[in-house]
C-alpha cells in the first residue's frame, strides 16, 4: 500500500471514533459508556446422571489339549565288534584228505565255457603264525585240471600255492612269435562251492608277471589267499599254461585243533 493510503485509513478511523464517542451521545443525551460489556448469566449446567451399565468379563475358552501317550521302546542293544578269530561252533571231524583230479564234466562244467567274475580278495584280520595243512599232500601238477571235492570243516582257511614257469620254453617261443604276450605263462584257480556248482566263490591268479627273473632278490612264493567263508565243501578248476609245475595246499590255524 502507498503512504497516502495509510493516511486516509487513519483519518477514517478518527472520524468513526468522533461520531461514536461525541456526536451520538450528544444527540441522544447519554453519557458515553467506556466499560467493558458484561456477559449475560447462563443457567447452571446440569450434568446427566450416568446410567449403570452391567459389565461382564469375557470368558476365554481354553483349548483342551489332547494328550497322546507314545509307547517308547528301549534302544537295541549294541553288541561290540569282536576281535577274536572265529572258532568252530561244533566239534568238526577232521582227517587228512587226499585230493585227485577228476573229469570236469563231473560238476557239469567245461574248461572252455566256464564263466566267472572277478571278486575282491579278503584279507585276514587275524595275526596267525602257526598253520596246519588240511591235505595229506599238496595238489601238484603241470597242466589244467579239476579236483575232487574238498571238505573244509573250519570257519577260516587259506589257500597257499606256488607256480614254476617254464623259462626255457618261454624264451624259445618268444623269439619265434611276434607278440610276446601270447607266450607268457598263466595260472588261475577257480574255487567253486561243491553244494552249488553254479556258484563260483573266487577266482585266484598270481599277482604280477610269472617271470622267474623278477624273483631273484625277492621271491613272493608261496602266494596266500584268505577265506572267511569256511565250513563248506569246495572243488577247484585249475588253468595252467606254459608251466613246469604248480603246487596247491590248504592251511588252517593250528589253534583250531585245540577245539577238537
Amino acid at each position: 500500500m502507498e503512504k497516502e493510503d495509510y493516511q486516509w485509513l487513519i483519518v477514517a478511523l478518527g472520524i468513526l471514533l468522533v461520531v461514536g464517542l461525541i456526536i451520538k451521545p450528544a444527540l441522544t443525551h447519554e453519557e458515553p459508556n467506556f466499560q467493558v460489556p458484561q456477559l449475560p448469566e447462563l443457567p447452571p449446567l446440569r450434568m446427566p446422571t450416568p446410567l449403570a451399565v452391567a459389565t461382564t468379563q469375557p470368558v476365554t475358552k481354553v483349548p483342551t489339549q489332547r494328550v497322546t501317550t507314545i509307547a517308547t521302546q528301549a534302544p537295541p542293544e549294541v553288541v561290540p565288534a569282536t576281535t577274536t578269530r572265529p572258532v568252530p561252533t561244533s566239534m568238526p571231524v577232521w582227517t587228512l584228505q587226499t585230493v585227485q583230479f577228476v573229469d570236469p564234466r563231473t560238476y557239469n562244467v567245461s574248461l572252455q565255457t566256464v564263466q566267472y567274475r572277478n571278486l575282491s580278495q579278503t584279507e585276514s584280520p587275524y595275526r596267525i603264525t602257526d598253520y596246519t595243512s588240511l591235505l595229506s599232500s599238496p595238489i601238484t601238477g603241470q597242466y589244467s585240471g579239476t579236483t575232487q571235492v574238498i571238505e573244509v570243516p573250519f570257519p577260516y582257511w587259506e589257500l597257499w600255492y606256488t607256480v614254476e614257469p617254464t623259462a626255457s620254453d618261454l624264451r624259445a617261443q618268444s623269439e619265434a612269435l611276434s607278440s610276446y604276450s601270447t607266450v607268457l605263462p598263466s595260472f588261475s584257480i577257480d574255487v567253486f562251492d561243491a553244494d552249488n556248482s553254479s556258484s563260483m566263490v573266487r577266482r585266484i591268479t598270481p599277482p604280477g608277471s610269472l617271470d622267474p627273473s623278477l624273483w631273484k632278490t625277492d621271491d613272493p612264493r608261496p602266494w596266500k589267499e584268505k577265506f572267511l567263508e569256511g565250513n563248506k565243501r569246495y572243488y577247484f578248476i585249475i588253468r595252467a599254461n606254459m608251466l613246469s609245475s604248480y603246487s596247491i595246499d590248504i592251511k588252517f590255524p593250528t589253534s583250531y585243533l585245540e577245539k577238537i
